[in-house]
């Protein structure tokens, strides 16, 4: 399937260098547009193949599927300047946070397909969380086609829209907290005696052993902690401690903070 892209930033150079990576798309049959000449270059020099199109208007000429990866107050504009030209517009994806389906399909030529999506950045290692939703004119051939390319990238969830700022708070901003978690396990051991990259290690394999277990066992995050957790041992004294600095309502507020944020960028 012929698949381009506009905008090649981190979000969206990591879902195309998953895609690539995992054989959804081939580079022959991928077109790029990026104001930044530099990043379509590095691109090429991992996957030989992949075409530059020399605007954002031929690389909709020249695909079948347009993933839309800029910033959120381009998309608007971007939209309504292919649309704008009369010729049929590929099967766009958007993965701009904030802009909602009414929004692009009202700058959208009559009868343009769009797919909104929320992909993650590990992406870019086909471990990603994509959840998207899908507009009014798309097809149910159009949402196996986006399917199949995003799930190369990691596991894939169709939600209502008006889910998707949750969505995006907890999967899209996720791996910065997650990232945030394992320095500052990393700060402890180190605060402790160990070298940081015996610490960080640490911390990067138990989260992601814990995060398996959990996936493969189907056991509730709490029955879990409690199987890890003795009477009167170390674990239930460093839980403690995590509850008096607040740490599970400091997870919660974080995450309604996301979705306000995202309310406030839709409003305008």
């Amino acid at each position: 399937m012929k698949t381009g892209i506009i905008g090649l930033g981190k979000m969206g150079g990591a879902l195309l260098r998953g895609m690539l990576k995992a054989g959804a798309v081939v580079p022959e049959n991928v077109w790029v547009y990026d104001h930044h000449h530099e990043n379509v270059q590095a691109l090429q020099e991992e996957y030989p193949g992949v075409h530059e199109a020399p605007t954002e208007a031929a690389a909709a000429d020249a695909v079948e599927v347009l993933i839309l990866a800029v910033k959120p107050n381009g998309i608007l504009p971007l939209i309504s300047s292919l649309s704008e030209r009369g010729a049929e517009l590929p099967l766009l994806i958007s993965i701009a946070a904030a802009i909602s389906l009414d929004d692009m399909e009202a700058c959208a030529s009559d009868g343009t397909r769009i797919v909104r999506a929320m992909p993650n950045t590990p992406c870019m290692v086909l471990a990603g969380v994509i959840a998207y939703s899908a507009g009014t004119g798309v097809t149910d051939e159009d949402e196996e086609a986006a399917r199949r390319l995003l799930s190369g990238c990691g596991s894939v969830y169709k939600v209502q829209e008006s889910q998707m700022n949750a969505v995006s708070a907890i999967s899209g901003c996720g791996p910065a907290y997650m990232f945030t978690v394992l320095d500052a396990l990393a700060d402890a051991g180190v605060a402790m005696g160990l070298p940081r990259k015996t610490a960080l290690e640490l911390a990067v394999g138990t989260m992601l052993g814990s995060a398996r277990m959990q996936e493969q066992t189907g056991k509730h995050p709490m029955a879990l902690r409690d199987e890890v957790t003795s009477p009167g041992g170390t674990t239930i004294a460093a839980l403690n401690a995590l509850d008096e600095c607040g740490f599970r309502n400091a997870w919660i507020q974080a995450v309604k903070r996301a979705v306000r944020r995202a309310e406030e960028m839709e409003e305008h």
